[in-house]
């Protein structure tokens, strides 16, 4: 059931995120419509792809999965295509931050008055936004892997223990267990 919320938390925060830089990187395409920034367009694709796949996993996960239990191929499942996401999401920050660091010196934002300063501040968003959901998906992504293997190897001790009769309370013979 934790794992539940921490999805939903998680997954909405980022895609609340990611449609933010959407419009962001859509604004900063559309000023400059024939030679636009690079960085803004890679923002557009995976953001796109953030918004499009995120709430598809919340709804497989809310609707398809009835009990508390989730298997281990969709949890593996998300956490591989959530690796793909955060690998974009950290190739869009440095993007961002690239072509920051070639149009603005620092602290260029607030050197500027008027539609640069605006230009400015819209490149540290879209940097900024996207190095905080690459974090996010980074941890996610590590503790649902730590998680899933945790849960495994107490899955499968609670089956090792069933297979020796434990649960009804007979003792294994002294010479079965000695050839173990």
């Amino acid at each position: 059931m934790a794992l539940k919320i921490v999805r939903w938390c998680i997954l909405t925060f980022t895609l609340m995120l990611a449609i933010v830089v959407l419009g962001i990187s859509g604004h900063l395409i559309a000023i400059r419509p024939t030679d636009y920034w690079r960085f803004a367009a890679l923002a557009v694709a995976v953001s796109s792809l953030t918004i499009l796949t995120f709430p598809v996993i919340l709804i497989v996960n809310t609707m398809f999965v009835r009990d508390h239990r989730i298997s281990q191929e969709r949890i593996l499942g998300e956490a591989v295509w959530l690796t793909i996401m955060w690998i974009l999401w950290l190739s869009t920050a440095a993007n961002a931050t690239r072509a920051a660091r070639e149009h603005f010196f620092a602290g260029a934002c607030s050197f500027f008055s008027g539609y640069p300063n605006k230009i400015c501040n819209e490149f540290k968003v879209v940097e900024a936004f996207a190095y905080i959901i690459f974090i996010i998906m980074l941890c996610y992504t590590i503790g649902l892997m730590v998680y899933e293997f945790t849960r495994e190897e107490s899955q499968d001790r609670w089956q090792g223990q069933a297979g020796r009769g434990l649960e009804t309370g007979m003792k294994e013979p002294e010479n079965a267990a000695s050839t173990r």
